[in-house]
């Protein structure tokens, strides 16, 4: 598939306006700071001006993090193409646009369970889609590349006839072509992580930071100095843990993740709410505040106090990292991605052996409102146990408006598959909402206990007779989950 040709940038100064000195008849440059920038080049290393130029729009018009990275991902696959066709933009025809959708459906990639074919019909789409609105970019601002228009209506003699179409539900307007391959629907794609998994990654957080587990060559790597191993071990661990935590309590975005400000939430002990940017939302990010208990700023509060002592260690050292404000940071000082976090997350579960299952960090996100909703329809239910014999509007949009707000979305109408699957599991079993609360503490219960053997191998501390009880505890919840699930 070849090398990436785009390079991100976090942000990038370009001249922006002349600005006239009084008297002397000079010009000053006022040069316009762009965040989030992305540049793209050919295959053979020379810039890309064309999609540059188009990204540039992209980058300054939205504040979103990923938008310009995403469209630059998507639009590698039209550069690529050209270059090793050799086709100019400009002679861009039907038939090019043929033969590069026939590439991008039959183009393969070899996996761990063998030849797949690269993409789905979903994403070849939306990058035909977004080679549609490159092309037709070029065709407003760049009217002259080509004799004929690049792309355009019926009977406009341009060199790709497309037509348009509104979403019914957004009332967007959309380009519509029939070389546009049909999308298939998402399988389960609201399907919420179970306890079993996150069990499981946790398990993998840990053996990644007990020395006795790493594989012989890193025992090698870490001992010509143990001391920088342990302490970016510490940090890593902890850094790990406080992702799948924050997933879990808040269901928050990933990018929401990795920019949340410390600086807002430096007293959540006493606050006892996490102040969390809310993505897709515009510029700058509203933000919305996630009441917390005291045990749940307590193991905020040790994330920060790990970041903290690993800060300081490699001060002492004199190694000083590239985002110090920033709530994540790099092994040794180095700068991280946000799209790090997610690769971290994808290796963990590569690493406990869950190549061959559908986990992703969005999973959380599906677990976190479905539990939300769970919540609000015992309380309706009630109050109004009438409602148990047949929802309302009425009733799914107050409940979804509800949990809107905790997670960030824009539309609540995009809760509504959550609210029908959890008020049909809830009306259809008399068990499943006890049956989800003592699951919940069960996980609450487990939680702890890893953290206690965690702690008691690592640190070389006696808790044996803790560990004894949170197992007896463990093993009663389990007892009464499953004569539960068995009565059902």
């Amino acid at each position: 598939m070849g090398k990436q040709l785009y390079t991100e940038y976090e942000s990038v100064s370009v001249p922006d306006k002349a600005m006239p000195v009084r008297k002397t008849g000079a010009f000053i440059g006022k040069p316009r700071i762009i965040g989030n920038f992305v540049l793209i080049r050919w295959p053979n290393g020379r810039p890309c001006n064309l999609a540059n130029l188009w990204l540039n729009e992209i980058c300054a018009s939205t504040g979103a993090r990923d938008s310009a990275r995403v469209d630059a991902a998507l639009i590698t696959h039209f550069v690529r193409f050209c270059s090793v066709k050799n086709i100019q933009f400009g002679n861009f025809n039907e038939t090019n646009f043929q033969d590069f959708t026939k590439q991008l459906v039959e183009e393969t990639k070899s996996t761990l369970r063998g030849i797949e074919p690269a993409r789905n019909n979903n994403r070849t789409r939306l990058i035909q889609h977004t080679m549609l609105n490159f092309l037709h970019w070029l065709t407003e601002n760049y009217p002259n590349l080509s004799k004929t228009p690049l792309i355009g209506l019926k009977n406009s003699g341009a060199n790709i006839t497309i037509s348009y179409e509104t979403n019914p539900k957004t009332k967007r307007c959309y380009m519509v072509h029939p070389l546009l391959v049909a999308p298939v629907p998402y399988n389960d794609d609201k399907v919420a992580i179970d306890e079993h998994i996150i069990q499981k990654i946790q398990d993998e957080i840990f053996r990644k930071r007990d020395w006795e587990d790493l594989p012989a060559s890193s025992r090698l790597k870490s001992i010509s100095d143990l001391d920088l191993y342990d302490a970016t071990s510490v940090y890593l661990y902890e850094r790990r843990m406080f992702t799948l935590r924050m997933m879990k309590l808040t269901g928050l975005r990933p990018e929401e993740l990795f920019d949340l400000d410390l600086e807002l939430n430096q007293n959540i002990s006493n606050t006892l709410e996490i102040v969390i940017p809310t993505k897709k939302r515009g510029t700058p990010a509203p933000l919305r505040r996630f009441k917390i208990n005291a045990a749940d700023a307590r193991r905020f509060a040790t994330y920060v106090e790990a970041r903290k002592a690993y800060i300081d260690f490699m001060a002492d050292r004199n190694i000083f990292f590239d985002q110090p404000n920033h709530i994540f940071l790099g092994e040794n000082g180095s700068r991280l991605k946000k799209e790090s976090i997610t690769k971290e997350f994808d290796r963990l579960c590569l690493g406990a052996g869950l190549s061959g299952t559908r986990v992703c960090l969005s999973m959380f996100r599906h677990r976190f409102v479905t539990r939300q909703i769970n919540i609000r329809l015992e309380e309706r239910f009630a109050q109004t146990p009438a409602l148990k014999k047949g929802w309302t509007p009425a009733l799914r949009d107050d409940v979804c408006a509800e949990v809107a707000q905790l997670t960030g979305h824009t539309d609540p109408a995009s809760l509504h598959h959550y609210f029908h699957a959890e008020y049909k599991a809830l009306t259809s079993s008399s068990t499943y909402s006890s049956m989800l609360e003592a699951q919940d503490e069960l996980d609450s219960v487990k939680d702890t206990l890893t953290a206690l053997e965690h702690k008691s191998k690592l640190q070389k501390i006696d808790l044996s007779v803790e560990i004894r009880s949170v197992k007896a505890l463990v093993e009663k919840l389990e007892m009464r989950l499953s004569s539960r699930e068995s009565a059902e």
